[in-house]
């Protein structure tokens, strides 16, 4: 009797295994359990937003419809394609993640057509790997074993006539796929469009109007349907776009034309054309940050050469940048062109062609000789394209350097200040506009252990003790530079700019709260994200002093020029002089902004009244009424629109053409 309970019940495990393999979604459903499992992980990672149940909806849709193609196969091409689509989404995943813990945002297409930087990137990327990131890859051993087991199966049953005769009837008739398969695209389908088109008639209406943030965008599509919808979206804009209506184009040319009466309130201000014909020399310091100005630790200033300079210079203590996933070159981007970078990826890179107007080729016009200085390989962030069409006289990059102080990515800042003035005195041309781009403070901040002399107590060994090591060697860089100005005699005859180009890309407050030694509030996370040094030294120290007025990287040329007294005329610029008293606000990349009376923080969801408003005062900030940065959320919104429709469509060179 026990004999042949056994049997049946072999029997029976035998009728539902092989019923499990010939039933057709088996594996779309478990590739669906574990996709769903990893977003799940990594939406906590993030932290952007709950995992609400929309989202949970979406990213089952998304998955069904990356998979519902796979039943038109056999079982053993499904299998296999199944188990190698379960690797890609999982190494994009994995991509994922590792991008955001760096720029706080996610893959795009226009990222994808940097890749070829990643390899640059190594000893970042590394750095911010940690070993439970390889679960996202747990189940792919089981995928494709199950697969090889499945193939196996099959080869077996391929001797019996009846399986030949099944196979056959199974491939006559297409249309017993072709049903499950639509299924399964309708289902899919179904849990992304209902939940989205909710969405999008509630809270989230607007929100693929436009250039949006990011990270709203994933809160409604989920991190799969983000790169379907990331697709769409540059697709229409590289492929299917229409192009600008005559409103949309006139609207930009009388955003112009009302900034630029602001611009010119300048030409009759003080300080305006003091230092014409003087030399201009920037700094563009990697990763430096504010917080690092004035502190001490250990009893040791971190930057003691930069807190003596910023004593007598032109200070500006509430000092933003801008920048969003272009990060240095998006720095650059403000600075030399005085327009807003786009949310996804470098404009360096995606519209290098089109027409700008930047400081090298407006002070060329000026008789400056122009040059730019920075010790790495010209390709990268399409700098060679770039500058070019920038109008830069010279541009000086790693084949021009000689590497005798290697630090982290190239050349130590040191040396690279030293060659950098041999390169200028060799021009022999006066005037000069100079950009010097830095690099030994660049993620992950490693440097060699004989330049680490700064003593970080119980910060040794973390990022941010590499950090402030990283801070008090490029200070020191810079006080050789000022040394090196003044021997050549060029100090009493230069303007110096220095500013720090984005963040560092350290999100542990824990670090931060040991360093400041007392807790690190909201509002603080954020104004430390967002605020670099930013100080202008004159001739003989004049002019020395704080300016409390809120400014940002966008203000960076307008200064120049009201320093140097070149006029607004019909430039195209989107900043205004940080030494006038025209108001502006500092308006960030994902639709926050300050100016001075209010700072507004966006919600993750992009609703404007969902934000948090902070009223600024000499006793702190302190939240407030959301209707109180109502206004200035709508000219954000309205300030990056401008700026990404001049970009998107080479709009300044259309403008021109109307002058003409």
């Amino acid at each position: 009797m026990l004999a042949q309970l056994q049997t049946v019940a072999r029997k029976g495990l035998q009728l539902s295994l092989q019923g499990l393999i010939l039933w057709p979604f088996w594996g779309i459903l478990l590739l669906a359990a574990s996709l769903l499992y990893k977003l799940n992980e990594l939406d906590h990672q993030f932290n952007v937003g709950g995992m609400n149940h929309w989202k949970w909806a979406v990213n089952l849709g998304a998955i069904l419809l990356v998979s519902f193609w796979t039943l038109f196969l056999g079982r053993r091409s499904r299998a296999i394609s199944l188990a190698i689509l379960d690797l890609v989404l999982s190494f994009l995943l994995f991509a994922d993640l590792i991008y955001f813990r760096y720029f706080k945002d996610f893959i795009s297409v226009p990222v994808l057509l940097q890749a070829g930087q990643v390899g640059e990137l190594q000893a970042s990327i590394w750095s911010l790997i940690q070993a439970q990131d390889w679960l996202l890859f747990a189940d792919i051993p089981f995928a494709f074993a199950l697969a090889g087991w499945l193939l196996w199966r099959n080869r077996a049953a391929r001797r019996s006539s009846s399986y030949v005769s099944h196979s056959i009837k199974t491939r006559k008739a297409l249309w017993r796929k072709a049903i499950p398969a639509t299924l399964v695209f309708a289902l899919g389908w179904s849990l992304i469009y209902y939940p989205v088109e909710e969405q999008k008639n509630g809270w989230a209406r607007g929100l693929f109007v436009g250039n949006w943030w990011n990270i709203p965008i994933y809160n409604v599509t989920g991190l799969l349907g983000f790169h379907g919808y990331d697709t769409y979206r540059y697709a229409k804009e590289h492929w299917f776009g229409k192009g600008l209506s005559d409103e949309q184009v006139q609207e930009a040319k009388n955003w112009f034309t009302e900034r630029q009466k602001l611009q010119k309130q300048m030409e009759s201000e003080p300080l305006f054309g003091d230092y014409k014909g003087k030399n201009v020399l920037i700094v563009q310091a990697e990763a430096f940050q504010q917080f690092v100005i004035g502190q001490s630790i250990g009893g040791e200033e971190i930057t003691p050469n930069l807190n003596k300079l910023i004593g007598q210079s032109v200070y500006f203590p509430n000092f933003f940048h801008q920048t969003a996933q272009g990060r240095t070159s998006d720095a650059d981007l403000l600075t030399s062109c005085s327009i807003h970078p786009l949310p996804t990826g470098s404009v360096f890179i995606r519209f290098a062609g089109n027409e700008f107007d930047c400081a090298p080729s407006i002070l060329k016009g000026q008789g400056y000789d122009t040059t730019v200085h920075h010790a790495y390989d010209g390709s990268f962030w399409n700098r060679n394209n770039m500058y070019h069409n920038m109008d830069y006289d010279q541009f000086y990059n790693i084949k021009d350097y000689t590497i005798d102080e290697p630090i982290g990515w190239s050349l130590g800042d040191q040396s690279f200040f030293r060659q950098t003035i041999e390169q200028l005195k060799e021009r022999k041309k006066s005037p000069f506009y100079a950009l010097t781009i830095t690099l030994s403070s660049h993620h992950p901040f490693k440097l060699p252990y004989s330049n680490q002399e700064l003593k970080v107590g119980t910060l040794q060994g973390t990022i941010m003790g590499d950090y402030l090591q990283a801070a008090h060697y490029v200070d020191s860089a810079v006080g050789e530079l000022v040394e090196n100005l003044k021997d050549e005699g060029l100090w009493d005859n230069t303007v110096l700019l220095f500013y720090g180009d984005h963040d560092n890309s350290v999100y542990d407050w824990k670090l931060y709260e040991q360093l400041f030694g007392k807790p690190v509030s909201d509002i603080d996370k954020d104004r430390i994200v967002r605020k670099v040094p930013f100080f202008i030294h004159l001739p003989h120290d004049e002019h020395a002093g704080v300016v409390d007025k809120a400014v940002g990287q966008i203000d960076t040329t307008p200064t120049v020029m009201h320093l140097l007294g070149i006029p607004v005329d019909n430039r195209y610029l989107m900043g205004v002089s940080m030494l006038s008293e025209a108001p502006k606000p500092v308006v960030f990349r994902n639709g926050g902004f300050t100016d001075g009376q209010v700072y507004f923080v966006p919600n993750n969801d992009g609703i404007a009244a969902h934000g948090t408003c902070y009223a600024l005062s000499a006793d702190g900030p302190t939240t407030t009424d959301s209707a109180s940065c109502a206004a200035g959320a709508d000219t954000a919104k309205k300030d990056l629109s401008i700026s990404d429709r001049v970009i998107e469509n080479n709009l300044i060179a259309k403008l021109r053409e109307e002058e003409q």
